[in-house]
């Protein structure tokens, strides 16, 4: 059950500072959930997830969860392809919770939202996500939202010597 206090709204540019700082704290916490990597992501200035905003029906988004203090809790993106051919799919991307905050409800509220949101979206049929194929805890939320497991990518991702595969998921709308 998320907290009884937690807002869940789409962010502005007012919020990038904070989305940013989420956004490097899940890099340096869970890398290998990450295609950025921290040095790199930490040094670009917040401003650089703008073309991330946007509100529905706009093709992409940021949803953001925020305790009763405005603290950000969690954030999910939504991205849309421009090209005809894919604007029937949308991608899931960059979902994000505190570390601190994890395993209370926080991630299914923003999962919720997301539905709801993408469901507005004209011509849209179906979201696809990637996940690191071994966080069992992520994959569990995203098929417990209605997600389905159709393939997996190994080695999507190598840091150092270490390579971790990706399972490809897709939610029918």
């Amino acid at each position: 059950m998320p907290p009884a206090d937690l807002t869940i709204r789409l962010l502005t540019h007012a919020d990038l500072p904070a989305y940013k700082a989420l956004r490097d704290t899940g890099l340096q916490h869970d890398p290998e959930a990450f295609t950025s990597d921290f040095d790199t992501a930490s040094a670009l200035p917040p401003a650089t997830y703008a073309t991330r905003l946007g509100q529905p029906p706009d093709d992409h988004f940021i949803l953001g969860a925020f305790d009763a203090g405005g603290a950000m809790l969690g954030a999910v993106v939504c991205e849309r392809e421009a090209r005809l051919k894919k604007r029937h799919e949308a991608e899931l991307v960059g979902m994000i919770i505190a570390p601190a905050m994890r395993q209370r409800g926080i991630g299914k509220a923003l999962l919720k939202e997301f539905d709801t949101l993408v469901r507005k979206l004209p011509g849209l049929e179906h979201v696809v996500l990637s996940v690191t194929a071994d966080h069992a805890a992520a994959v569990k939320l995203y098929e417990g939202a209605g997600f389905v497991r159709y393939g997996l990518q190994p080695r999507a991702i190598k840091i150092g010597e270490q390579y971790h595969d990706k399972a490809l998921m897709l939610k029918q709308l």
